[in-house]
């Protein structure tokens, strides 16, 4: 973010071989140590595992009229300044009057180490103690942004000299949203004053490329990527704000510890229940080598798929595709469990060695005569995108309560990719958490792509939402519980046996 003087660009720089890059700037004037050794810089790494969830922050007020607005190329970077009354926002009963708007490319804040292609900053100011609040907006390639499309001629032609723009209305900047991050950061250009106020929207808005193309054009050379690195959180709260609403399939169990429903409750809220608490075969659990017995007579894993008619549906929890009809099977020990539906947890519920990864898949089965089940899980880590989710992309942003019909997929589709795998007997990871389940997990992590993972994420119900927003801690620090079960107590004496298959 900028400091509202704007001051001159050229006592420092983006790129480090100039000797003033972003590593420098606290040795290029005294009166900005605290970018060298600033304790509450910014921008950061809205990291999951560091979010806590505060609902009572409440939803983000915006109080904005039209007003005289200026353009200005600072030469780092595109402003636009109101001058008057443009209204202001509210933060925890403080207003603070809005100021100007900026650009940054590729976006400064990152999301899990993410990074995406623009990031606005609306800036803040109280009149009496002069602190600043400012709200950023990240943005990926897409439709193009309604208030640059306004500017475009304007920022391709606009110089030192401010260009009136005559009346402008703040309310063209959208930020409409049911979920933002609240911390305490700094300006993210010299001298990175700290006590900034900083509200980053969660919902990705849309740019056009011709748009980025324009402001990055026009800044001074060396200034067309104009985002600062991200800097250490240190011992600092990111706290996160999403609205509620009552949504009917969830109701009964949820994630999150402080609805008083969340999964070291589950056993109390229906007798059915009641295995979620004190059952001993249950799921998921940590896969630690030295609990592992590698049996070589396990047999390969035998699956015998075929296309059929299948639907999606959004089951506010998770997402899931059924297959009606004969989809196939596969083969445990001689039994045939036929394929029913797959579904999709992020992060991972089984970990590896406490290691957790981006996404886990259950394949779920069930033997018709017995009503057993067998599920097969495969994790995931970012990298390619995945085969069956690519199929799967624009149904899922669609997919509500009702099953929607996807045609004849074909589940085949599913890469397993490995003749290495953990078996042991567990329980569904959701309530009534039935145990008996004869578990599958692949030895082989395959890759799925960040896109597919948020489509996944953002498709579902908002309470849910939350939880691929938070800890992705190891098993040990199990203080919530999100859009996946934490590992469950591994018990001895023969209760899970996990074995291993290596042929």
């Amino acid at each position: 973010m900028e400091d509202k003087m704007g001051k001159d660009e050229s006592p420092f720089a983006y790129l480090e071989d100039t000797g003033k890059g972003p590593t420098k700037w606290g040795n290029i004037d005294p009166l900005w140590k605290a970018c060298g050794n600033g304790k509450l810089q910014s921008p950061i790494d809205l990291l999951n595992r560091r979010v806590q969830v505060f609902p009572s922050l409440g939803k983000l007020k915006g109080d904005y009229k039209p007003a005289q607005a200026f353009v200005k190329n600072r030469g780092h970077d595109i402003s636009m300044a109101w001058k008057g009354d443009a209204g202001h926002i509210n933060i925890n009963g403080t207003d603070y009057n809005l100021q100007q708007c900026h650009w940054r490319s590729p976006s400064e804040h990152t999301f899990n180490e993410s990074r995406f292609d623009l990031e606005l900053h609306v800036v803040h100011q109280n009149p009496s103690t002069n602190k600043i609040a400012a709200i950023g907006i990240v943005y990926k390639y897409g439709r193009p942004d309604p208030l640059l499309t306004n500017l475009l001629h304007h920022i391709k032609s606009v110089g030192k000299e401010e260009i009136d723009l005559g009346m402008m209305n703040p309310r063209a900047i959208n930020f409409e949203s049911t979920g933002y991050y609240r911390y305490i950061g700094s300006l993210t250009v010299p001298p990175c004053t700290e006590g900034v106020t900083w509200t980053i929207i969660k919902k990705v808005m849309t740019v056009s490329r011709e748009q980025v193309a324009a402001l990055r054009g026009a800044v001074h050379d060396g200034f067309e990527s104009n985002s600062r690195p991200t800097q250490e959180l240190g011992e600092r709260e990111v706290r996160f704000y999403t609205e509620k609403k009552n949504v009917e399939d969830e109701s009964p169990f949820a994630y999150l510890e402080d609805t008083g429903k969340g999964p070291t409750k589950w056993g109390n809220i229906d007798p059915l229940w009641k295995a979620c608490g004190n059952g001993k075969l249950q799921s998921p659990i940590d896969l630690l080598n030295r609990r592992v017995q590698v049996i070589r007579n396990l047999n390969k894993l035998k699956r015998n798929y075929k296309p059929a008619q299948a639907f999606v549906k959004n089951r506010g929890h998770d997402i899931t595709v059924i297959w009606k009809g004969d989809a196939g099977y596969i083969d445990i020990n001689g039994t045939r469990y036929n394929l029913l539906q797959v579904h999709w947890h992020s992060p991972s519920e089984h970990t590896f060695n406490r290691t957790r990864y981006d996404l886990e898949l259950h394949i779920v089965h069930m033997n018709p005569i017995t009503n057993k089940i067998a599920v097969i899980g495969i994790v995931y880590k970012y990298g390619r995108p995945d085969p069956l989710l690519t199929e799967l992309f624009h149904h899922i942003k669609s997919a509500g309560k009702k099953e929607k019909p996807l045609g004849i997929i074909d589940p085949g589709l599913i890469k397993f990719g490995s003749r290495k795998y953990y078996r042991y007997i567990g329980s569904l990871t959701v309530p009534p958490c039935t145990e008996g389940v004869t578990w599958t997990i692949l030895k082989k992590v395959r890759t799925v792509s960040r896109e597919q993972v948020r489509e996944l994420r953002e498709a579902v119900h908002d309470k849910l939402k939350v939880l691929s927003l938070l800890n992705q801690e190891a098993v040990t620090t199990c203080n919530s519980h999100f859009h996946l079960r934490w590992s469950q107590e591994h018990y001895t004496g023969g209760c899970q046996l996990i074995q291993r298959h290596d042929k």
